[in-house]
């Protein structure tokens, strides 16, 4: 599995970085870089963990769900990440939370600590530059792109935007997920439903945005 890595990280890293000018530099940052592979329905740490604390997520191939949560609350849903997507994960432990990643694909996933690259940047200028206009900006698009979503207060103008912004997820994200980011009190309002009472389990499926498939998900993940 470790060549199938390498081959993840050159085919990445090689159209970023002049492989004879920045050799050092890509070497520093392949031995700095954890690489994980997590299956379709597994997190990337385990429950309330502060280990993504400090560390740069990237995804490499695959689908994520990133959210944050602590042992006494429901999580939160805030990133999604498909291929090429940045997270840079502050330190959560002041905040009583942890983030963590769910794989809704199989997903093959990099890992690097924030301070080892910040240390890599002092000696590769290169990797500076590759922090800022690579990873640092595909993390600030991600996180702009969802406060403007939550922002937003109709319902249908968030779905549209939520089209423009993942025209390729709509249709690959689970309906439970999805009206987790286009309509956050329905998505409570229907665990409660699920949980407590069956009496409205049709209850979402009038929503006008919500594809039959994606219907048909919910009834059978009911059944």
């Amino acid at each position: 599995m470790k060549l199938g890595y390498t081959r993840y990280f050159l085919k990445v890293f090689l159209s970023l970085l002049d492989s004879k000018k920045n050799r050092a530099a890509i070497r520093f940052l392949y031995r700095h870089t954890t690489f994980r592979n997590i299956s379709e329905g597994e997190t990337l740490f385990e429950v309330n963990s502060p280990t993504a604390n400090g560390q740069v997520i990237y995804v490499a191939e695959g689908l994520v769900n990133g959210y944050i949560s602590n042992e006494g609350q429901k999580s939160s849903d805030i990133w999604l990440g498909k291929s090429g997507s940045t997270y840079i994960c502050d330190d959560y432990s002041y905040t009583g939370y942890s983030f963590n990643i769910n794989a809704l694909e199989n997903s093959v996933i990099f890992i690097i600590d924030k301070c080892e690259f910040e240390e890599g940047c002092a000696w590769y200028p290169e990797l500076d530059s590759l922090f800022d206009v690579y990873f640092l900006s595909n993390a600030i698009n991600d996180v702009n792109n969802r406060n403007i979503l939550f922002r937003l207060q109709d319902i249908e103008n968030r779905t549209r935007l939520f089209r423009q912004i993942y025209p390729d997820l709509y249709e690959r994200i689970p309906a439970d997920l999805l009206i987790s980011y286009l309509d956050p009190d329905a998505a409570l309002d229907l665990e409660q439903d699920l949980h407590l009472d069956d009496t409205n389990n049709e209850s979402i499926l009038n929503y006008p945005w919500l594809e039959n498939s994606q219907k048909s998900t919910l009834l059978l993940n009911k059944a």
